[in-house]
């Protein structure tokens, strides 16, 4: 016969789960930290790739050249139509934790769509996170493609 008079938990029980649960926080605090930058650093890489292809996109429609101009300093871009005078279409700014790195190729640091998709210079935009020093390659293709890897210097 089973007694239920024994109700509850010990405290020792108690403890003992309270703290497996320290430890793992432990554990896991840093790793999550450390994906949430990495997260940042991502979807700031996005962002950029998602304005180039835009600008791409508004260049073959519309059949007039635009650009995406990036700003290293303030860490901005801008979705730029270039007639006479440029009309800025659009600006964007990095999230506070990711900046331009490195702009290469790039004549006058913008990436310059024709009305075929293709770019003018084909170039190079590497960001970086501010804290743990991660970065991203976004290569911009004489072609007019783009792709992006994480880089590691």
């Amino acid at each position: 016969m089973i007694n239920f008079s024994h109700k509850g938990f010990t405290l020792t029980q108690i403890l003992v789960v309270l703290i497996i649960i320290f430890l793992m926080s432990i554990v896991t605090f840093p790793l999550i930290r450390e994906y949430s930058k990495n997260l940042e650093l991502k979807n700031g890489t996005k962002a950029v790739i998602q304005s180039l292809r835009l600008a791409q996109q508004s260049a073959v429609t519309e059949q007039f050249k635009y650009a995406i101009r990036f700003t290293a300093l303030a860490d901005t871009y801008y979705l730029v139509k270039k007639v006479d005078p440029e009309e800025i279409i659009n600006s964007w700014q990095l999230p506070n934790s990711v900046y331009f790195f490195y702009i290469d190729g790039l004549e006058d640091d913008e990436a310059v769509f024709n009305s075929a998709g293709a770019v003018d210079f084909s170039g190079d935009v590497y960001l970086a996170h501010l804290q743990n020093q991660a970065q991203t390659l976004i290569e911009i293709k004489p072609s007019g493609y783009i792709t992006w890897q994480n880089y590691e210097p």
